[in-house]
């Protein structure tokens, strides 16, 4: 069984026939505690691989079945995350870059704009991914401020993007886009 951490409150898991199979799921006399037996393995293996705390109600789809695995996404109640984060004191959250999303190029093509009037110099990154744009910025207030004026916050991780979205653009995503849209 495979597991990745999507979002702060999503986790895919990736499990072979193979492993269904010597589990017991794949016999004629299929009973449903398999299914919870299976389940509270799942939620283990995310206690131990992320320290998490899984309290309230979480819910677990099937995300994709192929002929040699199926991909589960089990998804924790935004409550147990707030209260996760809210007794976790140890760790502090640091979130080094932003994301944001746009629905054309058009509204990048504005930002990098509002950007070069504003004299406004950031190292970025520019992706697709599902039809929409995205752009990774550093953290800060106020680029994020403006850059909202354009798109919104991204709620999808930026490892998610980068790992099936495609790059256009891998540094200095602005400057680069205007050197070819700029009239």
């Amino acid at each position: 069984m495979k597991l990745e951490r999507l979002s702060r409150n999503k986790i895919k898991y990736s499990i072979t026939f193979e492993e269904l199979s010597d589990k017991g799921f794949l016999t004629d006399e299929f009973e449903s505690f398999i299914w919870y037996d299976l389940f509270d393995e799942m939620v283990e293996i995310a206690k131990k691989e992320y320290q998490c705390e899984i309290t309230d109600t979480i819910s677990i789809e099937i995300f994709s079945l192929s002929s040699m695995e199926i991909v589960l996404i089990l998804t924790m109640d935004e409550k147990s995350m707030n209260e996760e984060q809210s007794t976790n004191h140890l760790i502090p959250t640091f979130i080094p870059d932003s994301v944001f999303c746009f629905e054309s190029i058009e509204d990048v093509i504005q930002l990098a704009q509002c950007f070069e009037n504003l004299q406004i110099r950031l190292n970025s990154k520019l992706m697709v991914f599902e039809d929409q744009y995205y752009f990774k910025i550093p953290n800060t207030k106020a680029v994020n401020v403006l850059c909202e004026e354009y798109g919104i916050e991204s709620t999808m991780s930026i490892e998610m993007v980068e790992e099936y979205g495609m790059v256009i653009i891998e540094n200095n995503a602005l400057p680069v886009l205007l050197s070819y849209f700029n009239q």
